[in-house]
């Protein structure tokens, strides 16, 4: 894929496979804005990216950026870091965790640019965060090493979609920030991806985005999707904030519309949500209706 391997002069892409300097943050926000859509920040996980996540992968199907934007009515931002495995080798957790402190430094600088932005136009309604697997772990350095601006919040939600990050201690990191965002955070112990995640973890944890019998964040709300059926084709569960891996799940498509277009986010035993444990751990509801609007599956790339 041509001029789309990582470049860290220009860790920002919009959905058309632009890749924009930080110093550009303002015109790129401009362009996004003047769409007249909710905008969506997403950082994304392991991979070849930027490509997979805008042209496609080739283990896992990628177009990320397009199920987002074409699946939700939204205009996204995507952070580019450097998040490529070695080789072939696609369950290498190493060579990108390597790249986690660096890439943390850069979405604090991402952050302190929308700040200023907001600051410019107090009006503009809040973008989304939408960070998926990996992507968590770049957070967390982000704000373990001190680059989250001790501001908030700056989001409508953050959303961590089945994050890759160890469930061991992370309520350390999660809480300060879920004291100041809404966080979110789906838990599906039907992942395939996650489940091979082992690579370069320590003993005795696991992927967050599994679940957790660990300590929570006590601000957070903790998502489980799992048992929702075979959702998607192989691998594509992993990105299950696409419409064609939720398997007709109403309630599913639900939260992540919410989530990702700035709206007030229902979770409630009364309508979708089929029971509550440690107080903030939502198990959602099934119910099947394929051919709802909401789980339309968009056009894609081809």
């Amino acid at each position: 894929m041509p001029g789309l391997k990582f470049n860290a002069d220009t860790p920002l892409y919009s959905a058309d496979a632009q890749g924009w300097r930080m110093d550009q943050f303002a015109a790129l926000m401009d362009r996004l804005v003047a769409r007249g859509k909710p905008i969506v920040f997403f950082v994304h996980g392991r991979g070849k990216e930027p490509g997979k996540s805008l042209k496609g992968g080739a283990f896992i199907e990628g177009l990320a950026v397009h199920k987002i934007e074409r699946g939700y009515d939204t205009a996204v931002l995507m952070f580019n870091w450097d998040s490529a495995y070695r080789g072939l080798n696609v369950l290498d957790r190493e060579r990108p965790l390597s790249h986690t402190a660096a890439a943390g430094a850069a979405l604090g600088e991402l952050l302190r640019r929308l700040q200023d932005y907001q600051a410019a136009h107090p009006q503009l309604a809040r973008p989304a965060l939408l960070v998926h697997s990996m992507g968590a772990i770049v957070v967390q350095r982000a704000i373990q090493d001190g680059h989250w601006p001790a501001i908030g919040p700056l989001f409508s939600a953050v959303l961590f979609s089945e994050p890759d990050a160890d469930d061991r201690g992370h309520a350390d990191w999660l809480e300060p920030l879920a004291q100041r965002e809404h966080c979110y955070v789906t838990q599906n112990r039907d992942d395939r991806v996650l489940r091979r995640a082992t690579d370069a973890r320590p003993p005795g944890t696991q992927a967050l985005g599994l679940g957790t019998a660990e300590p929570l964040a006590p601000h957070a709300r903790y998502v489980d999707i799992s048992n929702m059926g075979p959702l998607g084709q192989t691998d594509e569960d992993h990105e299950v904030f696409g419409k064609g891996a939720m398997n007709g799940q109403l309630h599913l498509c639900q939260f992540f519309t919410q989530a990702l277009t700035g709206a007030a986010i229902v979770l409630d035993p009364a309508s979708n949500v089929e029971s509550v444990s440690r107080g903030q751990v939502y198990r959602l509801r099934q119910r099947s209706e394929p051919a709802a609007p909401c789980l339309k599956v968009p056009d894609l790339p081809a």
